[in-house]
């Protein structure tokens, strides 16, 4: 029972995390718009960010062997709440550059130690429904942050960073206070953490440790789905703003709305595909439906069609991450189930890096080109899921 309060007083803590690192999002654009920046900004700004998340993840992954989890989540918080602060206070394209890096470094640490702690103290049976739990709040409470920031951002730009990095912060602290020390749950390395292993670079070069074919392709599918969910997401954000002069309150609704969707497809639709179905098979139909979505998606260029058609691609593409994140534990073992789920983290933010920075390169060519790729980018995952699912037949025949 004391278990189980404090799991449950960790999501809580989560919650409030998810909510605090949207608050910027619905903000960026006008930011961008009032300080004279260049319109690229919003998509190079993120990819710059998840170019620091991809690069320290695996770093991250392998330290949570080392050090209580929790004791990372206090630290990636507080840097995370800095980095945003510098974002806040841009203005100028270098500066913003900087902050959003910065943060990077530390949101990549912040999402690893998260899955790992939930992998670390969860038993066989709960890791699913616990990993689904964990990315439903991701989805929903990032959404119902992107509404308040919506709303702050009436006030002014300023109100949501200042608002972002005190509950940062508190995040950071509850987290020490809430958390159990996880050591006692995970196999620690017999060898210390040295300098060599510290390298990012080298934490790359440990995947040959775990990575085998299997593995490969789902991470494929991680990678290339993720470049299409982000030139997608950050494209609409601006779009909306740019294109038909929507406030930051709009962003904001719909993502109210998503929050909605979200809560309702993952409660049901997922829990039944994690405890019902082989999800090694089951997540290919998902993937062919957020393709077949965002197809549609082009065929239009006004704003009731594009956000009823967002706002409900949004809720099915919820569905996929949940069901890649349990795909990639169950094959982990409990030797490297950190460094795995830190190079997952590195695949998401591999997938956000291209993702985000064609969007912001495309749209200046034409608005519409980076949901051209966001509809081939799922098109590639959709058919590299084909093969993966076939070659699980096969393996699970053998």
């Amino acid at each position: 029972m004391q278990e189980k309060k404090k799991t449950f007083a960790f999501f809580g803590v989560i919650v409030l995390f998810y909510i605090a690192a949207n608050f910027a999002h619905p903000v960026t654009p006008t930011l961008i718009v009032e300080r004279g920046l260049d319109s690229s900004m919003f998509g190079v700004a993120l990819a710059a960010m998840m170019t620091t998340n991809f690069l320290f993840a695996p770093f991250w992954g392998k330290l949570c062997s080392y050090v209580p989890t929790k004791r990372i989540m206090l630290f990636c918080s507080i840097g995370y709440a800095v980095g945003q602060g510098i974002f806040g206070a841009a203005h100028s394209e270098a500066m913003v550059l900087a902050g959003r890096m910065f943060a990077g470094v530390f949101t990549g640490g912040a999402f690893t130690a998260f899955s790992n702690y939930v992998i670390n103290t969860s038993t066989q049976e709960t890791r699913g429904q616990n990993l689904t739990a964990l990315i439903t709040i991701q989805t929903v409470a990032s959404a119902c942050g992107y509404f308040i920031g919506g709303m702050l951002g009436l006030i002014s730009v300023e109100a949501a960073f200042i608002a972002q990095v005190a509950t940062l912060c508190a995040c950071g602290l509850l987290y020490f206070v809430v958390c159990v020390d996880d050591t006692p749950y995970k196999i620690k390395p017999q060898n210390p953490l040295s300098i060599k292993e510290a390298n990012p670079f080298s934490a790359f070069a440990s995947a040959k440790t775990f990575m085998t074919p299997m593995l490969a392709l789902i991470f494929i599918i991680i990678a290339v789905a993720g470049i299409g969910y982000n030139s997608f997401e950050q494209c609409f954000n601006y779009y909306i703003k740019d294109q038909f002069g929507l406030s930051s309150a709009y962003n904001g609704t719909f993502k109210a709305a998503i929050a909605v969707i979200t809560l309702l497809l993952n409660s049901t639709v997922c829990m039944y595909l994690q405890k019902k179905t082989d999800i090694n098979k089951t997540f290919m139909p998902v993937l062919f439906v957020c393709t077949v979505m965002i197809g549609a998606l082009l065929s239009f260029e006004t704003i009731v069609p594009f956000a009823v058609i967002y706002i409900t691609y949004s809720g099915v593409n919820a569905i996929r991450g949940p069901l890649l994140q349990s795909m990639v534990a169950g094959r982990a073992t409990k030797e490297n189930s950190n460094t795995v789920m830190g190079f997952y983290q590195a695949m998401n933010s591999l997938g956000s890096i291209f993702g985000a920075l064609f969007a912001g390169l495309m749209y200046k060519l034409n608005p519409m080109l980076p949901f051209i790729l966001a509809f081939a980018a799922y098109g590639a995952a959709s058919l590299v899921s084909v093969v993966y699912v076939k070659k699980y037949k096969k393996e699970k025949n053998a």
